[in-house]
């Protein structure tokens, strides 16, 4: 893929690990990232890094907006401010050409009896609420543009894995994927590409983890790829990410 030059591309949890991959691979090629946060310190550390890794002449396209999606005004305050950030546009992402959707706090509980309510609700708050928010802020001027709206998403939604205190998260990612699959059916026939990525990816720290099947270099390639690659239809479907020599699995969900 050549130089994405004159794209943009809101990358929300660019802060994070897979979200800072993709930013970073972004930057190299020449794209404009904007990069939300409702913390200052975390896109200062974002901004850093990014400069150790891309250096300062591709930094200066990367934008950081304070804000967040926590509640409706929230999320409406934070389409305005992106808006401000691509020529004052009123509707938020006009003007962008992709978006990645990438939010969540992990909530660690030991057993599903034993996690309090609010627990659950945190979990189900960051990772599904949060995620419907981002949609209703951002997916329809993405249809305006034509371009691709990509969910993250992680092997939890899909498999419980006992004995990492990580049941809360399943649940709660599984019912993200839901989230997209219903808003890839609603958006069927429109100019939006609505798809999601599964990446079986372990980082930590930006970097791949011992026993990671998939090295940290090849996950933001993989991403790009999905945005602005010529491919055959992905809207409504789900692309794994699961082996180094970056082979997907696609399941249509449609």
């Amino acid at each position: 893929m050549g130089s994405l030059e004159g794209r943009t591309v809101i990358v929300t949890g660019a802060t994070g690990n897979i979200g800072a991959l993709i930013a970073r691979t972004l930057l190299e090629r020449d794209a404009a990232v904007i990069a939300p946060s409702r913390s200052r310190e975390r896109l200062d550390d974002l901004r850093a890094y990014l400069g150790d890794q891309v250096g300062q002449d591709k930094l200066s396209q990367l934008r950081t907006v304070i804000g967040d999606v926590g509640d409706d005004s929230s999320a409406a305050a934070l389409g305005r401010r992106i808006g401000d950030q691509v020529g004052g546009a009123a509707n938020g992402a006009r003007g962008v050409d992709a978006m990645v959707a990438s939010l969540g706090d992990f909530v660690a509980a030991p057993s599903l009896l034993g996690a309090s309510t609010a627990e659950l609700q945190r979990a189900l708050d960051g990772y599904l609420l949060a995620h419907h928010r981002l949609a209703r802020t951002f997916l329809p001027a993405i249809a305006e543009s034509g371009g691709t709206y990509l969910f993250l998403q992680g092997p939890l939604a899909f498999d419980i894995y006992p004995g990492l205190g990580t049941d809360l998260i399943s649940i709660a990612t599984a019912a993200q994927h839901m989230l997209f699959r219903a808003l890839a059916r609603e958006t069927e026939g429109n100019s939006a590409t609505v798809a999601e990525l599964v990446t079986h990816a372990m980082i930590r720290d930006r970097t791949a983890q011992p026993g990671s099947p998939i090295p940290a270099d090849a996950v933001g390639p993989f991403a790009v790829d999905l945005l602005f690659g010529s491919h055959a239809n992905l809207h409504g479907q789900s692309i794994h990410l699961t082996s180094a020599d970056q082979t997907p699995r696609a399941s249509p969900n449609l």
